[in-house]
């Protein structure tokens, strides 16, 4: 109970870096999906097309084909996305069907896809899915369009570039000439219907800095109706919280053993989220989109080196201040050492005194830093991701046998050395 000032400098200095680890550790386990969920912003890191399908015509990403060239999947089995076994881990999908259109004498593509659907997976269960999800950071001046069949004219999203050039504002109605198609099942045999206008209204205007800014995006069953294709898309856009890929993930299928092949499986790598998506949707290639998941697999990585540096860090400095402590402390205590020695006292016991005393400060220490990184845990990620992390109470044991290890190690070294002088030679001084 003496030298309180030197006590609690020790504890605090233990806390301190406890809370650092602590809060690193629940970052790291419990605002990594939410990380992750940011940066699904960037769009979708899946990309399902019909397996059957011929050589596209894209430019710029956009399959310029006529309507009804081409396979086509089925919109009735994107429910089957909900069914997978990393059915969680997918954040949001939309499909799509283009259609090549020239709109005021502007060749122009207009896009049939979802805005914000509700898919009935089960009696139970309600998925919500569409562009608003799947593309969080896209801007839109006005207002998003309504995916009801009933609103008449049709409401639609105009691309920035394109409206700019076209002279089109929000409110704005215009028609546009859609070829209507008849296609067999999904194959490449179809036969073309004259043009027929269809009137749509402009809800809003839409920024993304890519190819949408010269598109125009209506409802996907207004674009099936009008072109005769119900119920058939072109392309799914899938966007899933994916684990960066390392060398396993990697590896050859067909070289797998049923083991590995489990283990590769059952991780959500996102080849192996493609790998299950391509087995729910018939007739589907699902393909990765290497450029969106290996650059937030890059940035996870290292923002998870960066919070264990920092973690690390401030485990060292503790330990350091702990260590300048007890060398002032046993400075100070050099009499009493000498005194234990010479009446017989071996080396452990005398060592024992002081190490019970960096084992009480280290658990002092444990706790109150547990308690203030977590609370700083959910402080951060209040700020910055807008809900709190949870309480992990398995960092509680961690925590205290990291504060022992942490007073211990930095208790040992000006001890160590104290303990090897002689009991004369202290004595004789004091």
């Amino acid at each position: 109970m003496r030298r309180r000032r030197r006590k609690v400098l020790s504890v605090v200095a233990v806390a301190l870096g406890i809370a650092v680890a602590t809060a690193v550790g629940t970052m790291a386990l419990d605002v990594g999906d939410r990380v992750n969920l940011e940066l699904r912003s960037f769009g979708a890191n899946i990309s399902v097309t019909p397996a059957a399908d011929g050589l596209a015509v894209a430019v710029g990403g956009v399959d310029y084909r006529p309507a009804g060239s081409g396979a086509f999947l089925n919109e009735a089995d994107l429910v089957n996305l909900q069914k997978i076994f990393w059915r969680h881990n997918i954040v949001a999908f939309a499909p799509s069907l283009y259609v090549p259109v020239t709109l005021r004498g502007a060749a122009t593509v207009l896009v049939g896809s979802w805005f914000e659907k509700d898919i009935q997976v089960d009696k139970s269960e309600v998925f919500r899915t569409g562009l608003k999800e799947l593309h969080p950071a896209w801007r839109v001046e006005g207002e998003w369009p309504s995916d009801a069949e009933s609103s008449r004219p049709a409401q639609c999203l105009v691309g920035r570039r394109l409206a700019k050039r076209l002279g089109l504002a929000p409110g704005q109605t215009f028609s546009v000439n859609v070829a209507a198609v008849s296609s067999s099942q999904g194959t490449s045999a179809s036969t073309s219907r004259p043009a027929e206008a269809s009137a749509m209204v402009v809800s809003g205007i839409l920024d993304t800095g890519g190819p949408e800014d010269d598109q125009v995006i209506a409802p996907l069953a207004v674009i099936q109706n009008a072109t005769g294709l119900d119920g058939k898309i072109r392309r799914v856009e899938v966007s899933a919280l994916t684990k960066p890929e390392d060398d396993f993930a990697r590896s050859d299928l067909t070289k797998m053993s049923s083991a590995e092949f489990d283990r590769w499986y059952c991780t959500p790598y996102v080849r192996a989220i493609a790998n299950q998506i391509q087995q729910a949707i018939p007739g589907a290639e699902a393909t990765p989109v290497y450029q969106v998941a290996e650059t937030e697999g890059r940035i996870l990585d290292r923002v998870g080196i960066l919070l264990w540096v920092l973690a690390a860090a401030a485990l060292i400095t503790a330990a350091l201040a702990v260590a300048s402590m007890m060398l002032a402390t046993v400075l100070e205590r050099r009499a009493e050492i000498g005194l234990f020695k010479s009446l017989g006292a071996t080396d452990g016991r005398v060592a024992a005194v002081f190490l019970l005393e960096a084992c009480g400060i280290g658990l002092a220490g444990g706790v109150l830093g547990y308690v203030a990184g977590t609370l700083l845990a959910r402080r951060l990620a209040v700020e910055v991701f807008g809900l709190p992390a949870s309480v992990h109470w398995v960092f509680f044991p961690a925590a205290l046998a990291l504060a022992l290890v942490i007073t211990l190690v930095g208790s040992a070294l000006p001890l160590g050395r104290d303990l090897k002088l002689s009991p004369a030679m202290v004595l004789r001084n004091e």
